[in-house]
């Protein structure tokens, strides 16, 4: 079988973690693209990428490759999407799929009937706490019947004047390039949720809320674990450029699942979700808890549920991960990088016709996106097709 060639459009985290994902399993990266040619330049350099390109037009119509990754922030997808259709490269898209539920429509009709693999990198599902839960919830039935999900998890971020120090503006405080929790937190947690059930999210209402702020500019500030990490004292921010922020960081939503988009919805399950835990009962930093007709089982953590437990009654039980999970998923770095992994992994099956556990695809980032702008928008219970 030929080796296959990819060509990474971003050069962030992501650009980094699925260029490893393809060289691991001896894909060759022929480019990697984006604006700034002295940080293309670096990333390239470090991950042993013969082309450095500062655009993946040319890159893409030079190198004709198996696969195209866009890993840039959502504001760049369509037009990637659209040549590299033309071209018949295979894609895996990063999370969200677009900025507006039209436009992911839009691109899964372009891509759906061509017989080219897409992939949608909203990556969480792939941790082994996830195809545990599965087990327990639909194998095993070890709390009965399920009834209702409750999903919290905390994830806030200090306002202006709470502290001495405020965080820089990155492009996760914009929505006109893909930003907020809804594109980056829920894409995820749907995925797992939709994963560990074996059922369909069929319909959604809720509410965002937005904090419009303003945030100082700090340029060299690319890559979002230097972000995520990166505080700046108010006096030095004061003497710098400021931006606005639109994108929003709570929200609440109720879910219906069944397993299809056809099922008795008044029969369905009803899944909460909001983005700081409302039962008072709850852990402090978020968990999953799902109910059932014997028992409730219970879930800490928000991507990874490190302690799993069964409630019946007045007793309760922790129910370790077994081995053989741990074992499934790939290792060759941190969990965030060994979820890529996997991802390419079932990805790469898939295009050379070899067995493959499902993965995400352009339908399920088109179905996330309906609901973001559902939820968004507070504009009442709203179908999800599945």
């Amino acid at each position: 079988m030929k080796k296959l060639k990819a060509v990474v459009v971003g050069a962030g985290w992501s650009a980094e973690g699925h260029t490893k994902a393809f060289q691991h399993y001896g894909v060759e990266v022929l480019a990697i693209c984006a604006r700034k040619p002295d940080v293309v330049q670096k990333v390239a350099s470090q991950l042993g990428v013969a082309e450095a390109s500062i655009d993946w037009r040319k890159s893409l119509l030079k190198h004709k490759p198996d696969i195209v990754a866009l890993t840039t922030p959502a504001i760049l997808r369509t037009e990637v999407i659209e040549l590299a259709i033309e071209l018949g490269c295979h894609i895996i898209s990063e999370k969200p799929l677009a900025l507006t539920a039209e436009e992911a429509g839009h691109i899964y009709n372009l891509i759906k009937d061509t017989g080219l693999k897409h992939g949608f990198a909203a990556t969480h599902l792939y941790d082994p706490s996830v195809a545990y839960v599965r087990q327990l919830l639909t194998q095993q039935k070890v709390i009965g019947e399920l009834t209702a999900v409750d999903i919290g998890y905390s994830r806030r971020i200090p306002s202006d004047t709470s502290s001495k120090t405020v965080k820089p503006w990155n492009w996760m405080n914009s929505l006109a390039h893909g930003g907020g929790v809804l594109n980056n937190g829920l894409t995820h947690r749907l995925g797992m949720l939709e994963r560990m059930t074996g059922m369909k999210v069929v319909s959604t209402v809720g509410e965002a809320k937005t904090a419009t702020r303003k945030a100082p500019v700090v340029p060299e500030i690319r890559d979002f674990r230097v972000w995520s990490s990166r505080e700046i004292p108010i006096e030095a921010a004061s003497k710098l450029e400021w931006r606005v922020c639109d994108a929003e960081w709570d929200y609440s939503a109720f879910f219906k699942l069944g397993l299809s988009e056809t099922s008795d919805t008044d029969k369905g399950i009803l899944a909460t979700m909001r983005t700081n835990p409302g039962v008072p009962t709850h852990s402090p930093t978020g968990g999953w808890y799902f109910y059932g007709t014997r028992g409730t089982l219970v879930g800490r953590g928000g991507h990874i549920l490190s302690a799993i437990t069964k409630h019946v009654g007045e007793t309760s039980e922790e129910l370790p991960i077994p081995q053989t999970l741990t074992d499934a998923l790939p290792r060759i770095g941190d969990d965030i990088q060994n979820k890529w992994v996997a991802l390419v992994r079932d990805f790469l099956a898939d295009i050379e016709n070899r067995p493959h556990e499902p993965y995400l695809t352009f339908q399920e980032g088109w179905r996330y996106q309906i609901a973001i702008d559902a939820i968004r928008t507070s504009k009442g219970w709203t179908p999800i097709p599945c």
